[in-house]
Formats: C-alpha cells, sequence, structure tokens
C-alpha cells in the first residue's frame, strides 16, 4: 500500500473502508491511459480501439477528444474492478475481441428464451394500475382508445380496467393495468404491484441493493422475493440478467425501493438470504456496502455526470476524473494519482468511509443480522 499519511490534506488512517483503497491503490498503480485512446493495466489486455478510429478521433475538436476518452476509462474501471464483467474478456490468455464501451447497455445482446420464461414464471406480480389515461373514443370492435403524455394505447375493459371503471366513457380519466414486468438492457425486471403508489418526490431517496447470484438463484429469489415484497404492499423493481451465461458480474440482480421502506425490506431480504444462501456468490460491487456475502446495498446518485447513469458508472466517473486530473497536469506518481482521486471525491461531498451513500444522506443502513 503506497504511503499518503504524511500528507496533512488527506488522513487515510480515518477512512474505514480499507477494501476500497487497497482497491484504489492497485487503479493509480496499474491503470494507464494512453494519448491513442487506448487503457492498459498491468493484468489484463488493453482496451483499444482500431488504427483508423483513432485517426478519426484526433482530428475531432479536443472536447470531444476528452470526452471519449473518459467513457473509455470510466467503462473499463467499471467492467475491471466495480462488477467484473470485463475480466474474462480482457484476461491475457482471452481471445475475444475488445470490449464494448458501454458495458451496461450492451454487453447482454442475446435472450435465452427458457431462462426467460423461468423468470417470468417466477415473478409472482400482477401487474399495476397506472392512473391519469383519458378515455379517447370506443371503437367497433369494443375496444378503448386511450391516451397519456403523447402515447396512445388501445384497452380492453374487462382486461385493463378495475372494476369501478370498466364502465367508463369518452373523456372518463381511468387507469389501465400494465405488465408485470419490463426488458431492459440484458435485464428481465419485475415491477410491484404497488408502483403506481411509488413515491416521485424530491426528498424520495432510492436504494439500490445488489444481488450476486447464480442463474438457478436468480429464479428462486425472483420468486420468492417479489411474493413477500408485493404481500407487504411495497412498491419496487427487481431486475436480473436475463441470459444465464452472463451471471460472472456482481451485480447479476438488483432490487430498487424508496429508501423509507428500508426497515420493512431489511427483514424481506433477511428471509430471502436465509432461505437461498446456496445460490449467492460472494463478492459484491466495488463502492457498496456489504449487506452480507453476495448482497451489496447503495443509494441512487442524486449528482449525476449523464442524465442515465447508475451508481457504478458514477462512482466510476469520480475516479476517472481524478485520474484524468492527474494526467492531464502531467503528474503519473502514485501519490498524485490517489490525491486526485480523493479530491474529486470531496468535491462532490462523497464520504469515503461510507461511499454508498449521497453526501449528507442520513446512515441508517447495517450489515444483515442474522443471530
Amino acid at each position: 500500500m503506497i504511503q499518503l499519511l504524511d500528507s496533512r490534506e488527506i488522513q487515510l488512517s480515518q477512512v474505514a473502508n480499507q477494501q476500497l483503497l487497497d482497491v484504489l491503490d492497485d487503479i493509480v498503480n496499474k491503470v494507464k491511459i494512453q494519448s491513442d485512446f487506448s487503457i492498459h493495466h498491468s493484468d489484463y489486455k488493453p482496451l483499444e480501439i482500431p488504427a483508423e478510429a483513432v485517426e478519426r478521433f484526433q482530428r475531432m475538436p479536443e472536447d470531444m477528444q476528452q470526452k471519449y476518452i473518459s467513457l473509455q476509462l470510466r467503462s473499463f474501471l467499471y467492467g475491471i474492478y466495480y462488477n467484473g464483467s470485463m475480466r474474462d474478456t480482457l484476461a491475457p490468455e482471452a481471445d475475444t475481441e475488445a470490449a464494448p464501451l458501454d458495458l451496461e447497455n450492451n454487453t447482454i445482446l442475446g435472450v435465452d428464451v427458457g431462462f426467460y420464461q423461468r423468470l417470468h414464471d417466477s415473478n409472482s406480480g400482477k401487474g399495476y394500475f397506472d392512473p391519469g389515461w383519458s378515455v379517447l373514443r370506443e371503437e367497433s370492435d369494443g375496444t378503448l382508445a386511450v391516451t397519456k403524455g403523447g402515447l396512445r394505447l388501445h384497452i380492453e375493459r374487462e382486461q385493463h380496467l378495475p372494476a369501478s371503471q370498466q364502465s367508463a366513457t369518452v373523456g372518463d380519466s381511468v387507469a389501465i393495468r400494465m405488465p408485470k414486468n419490463l426488458v431492459q438492457n440484458g435485464f428481465y425486471m419485475a415491477v410491484g404491484n404497488l408502483e403506481a403508489n411509488r413515491p416521485q418526490t424530491d426528498q424520495s431517496v432510492t436504494v439500490r441493493i445488489y444481488f450476486n447470484l447464480t442463474p438457478d438463484g436468480a429464479v428462486a429469489v425472483m420468486g420468492s422475493l417479489t411474493q413477500q415484497l408485493n404481500d407487504m404492499e411495497i412498491p419496487f423493481h427487481f431486475k436480473v440478467l436475463y441470459n444465464p451465461k452472463d451471471y460472472e458480474r456482481h451485480d447479476s440482480g438488483v432490487l430498487y425501493f424508496d429508501k423509507r421502506n428500508y426497515d420493512a425490506v431489511e427483514g424481506v431480504l433477511k428471509t430471502v438470504y436465509t432461505e437461498h444462501q446456496s445460490h449467492f456468490q460472494p463478492d459484491v460491487p466495488l463502492f457498496t456496502m456489504e449487506l452480507a456475502p453476495g448482497l451489496g446495498l447503495a443509494e441512487e446518485p442524486d449528482q449525476k455526470f449523464a442524465e442515465q447513469e447508475s451508481f457504478g458508472m458514477n462512482r466510476c466517473q469520480i475516479v476517472a476524473n481524478g485520474l484524468l486530473e492527474a494526467w492531464h497536469q502531467g503528474d503519473d506518481s502514485t501519490e498524485g494519482r490517489m490525491k486526485a482521486i480523493l479530491g474529486q471525491f470531496s468535491t462532490v461531498g462523497i464520504d469515503l468511509e461510507r461511499v454508498y451513500l449521497n453526501a449528507n444522506s442520513e446512515d441508517i443502513y447495517t450489515s444483515l443480522n442474522f443471530s
């Protein structure tokens, strides 16, 4: 471990998250940024782009070049350090081509139909009623044309409307039944029955629980978790990868819910974890709080660098910003790089002892107690 304790600006002895510091130490020693937009690491193959693409990027405006290399670096950190999804691809013995840039959106391209159906069958949800749809007209076949927010749908009264609204006429505002699931970037996502009751205020904080599961574990947890949360009438989303071949990453499942429901959800997590513990892999994503082996926690970032940015991408961007700051200053020393990274966390108000929290957020979380 590099020795930074002499620096008055950075008192690492006060930081409890030793694992995080060890990982940051590994990053500042092994990750190298090159002017050809490639990212190098002593333990992995470089993340590179073709020579013709390098020439094309070098002719672009400077700010575009900087945005691109920032994206490259963030994605590398995300795949190697955050959730491990890139480690096999860039392993020295790997034969595969360079990994895609945006790992959240591009690494999972195929749907395993059989596995998807197992997940869907395990999802105990029934869908939810979404209010605020306006009835435009009744068609000759008896279906209703409804609209909301510029979207127009055709629905059937008995199938899509609550019993109290099945006699709706033109101009009425109705709630329509939405599906119990969505598909999102390689994930099957279960939507809770009480989705319409989910808080949408500026004060609401979304909590993320990360599950490092086996494929069979994802099917089992999908059943028990959705059943218990729906029975308790807690709004939630729960997503798991829909291709069993991609379960080498530490965030194969993610549960989303409002922080105000944490006490209730914590009890459910204890029950589900105890019941399915054999299906959990030990690692949790970097930056998250370990509730139990294979079960991590973080808050949805309230300060984002991009509109669509997950917790992992957000924290990796902070580290990338520090590395790029030192690189632009010509400081390639491990101490200079570490100082820049910690400075970036300080700038956005993130406490390194509780890097899973938003700035100024109350820490109500504790590791799960099974005694």
